[in-house]
């Protein structure tokens, strides 16, 4: 694939601040359309979220067209290697938590709802698979640095 002309530093943060908007965009706006009642709420919901999805993946793309090689083999290197391995121990830490005869009182409210329990076991893996990605992506450029 050709590289479209490179991105700099400049490119690089506004890439950054173009995706941070549209994650506040979608999560207000999800907010908000969640208090709309029936289907209709439910498929404005779910519309409206896959627009903004849209929308952070067309960034995506433009961003990725600019990169050069080295830096879309250190992302894929990490993706691969370091959110696999993150969404391993955050699974692990799952399925001990949903196969123990654990009292998740002592980590939750009482009056928490099973899809806040899905929502954060969704999210803790989403979040060890990030981790591990910063920390193979940063292992990546340190080996190559040192030569």
């Amino acid at each position: 694939m050709k590289i479209a002309k490179p991105i700099g530093a400049p490119g690089i943060l506004g890439v950054t601040l173009v995706v941070g908007v549209l994650g506040m965009i979608g999560g207000f706006g999800a907010g908000f359309l969640s208090d709309l009642p029936g289907v209709g709420g439910l498929v404005g919901s779910g519309a409206f979220l896959v627009v903004v999805m849209a929308a952070a993946l067309a960034v995506s793309v433009w961003w990725w067209r600019r990169l050069d090689e080295a830096s879309r083999e250190a992302h894929k290197w990490a993706w691969y290697w370091g959110g696999s391995a993150g969404m391993m121990l955050g699974l692990a830490l799952v399925l001990t938590l949903a196969t123990r005869n654990v009292d998740l009182g002592a980590f939750v409210a009482a009056d928490t709802q099973p899809i806040d329990l899905i929502m954060g076991g969704m999210m803790s893996i989403l979040v060890f698979q990030v981790v591990g990605y910063t920390l193979a992506w940063a292992w990546w450029w340190l080996a190559r640095m040192r030569g």
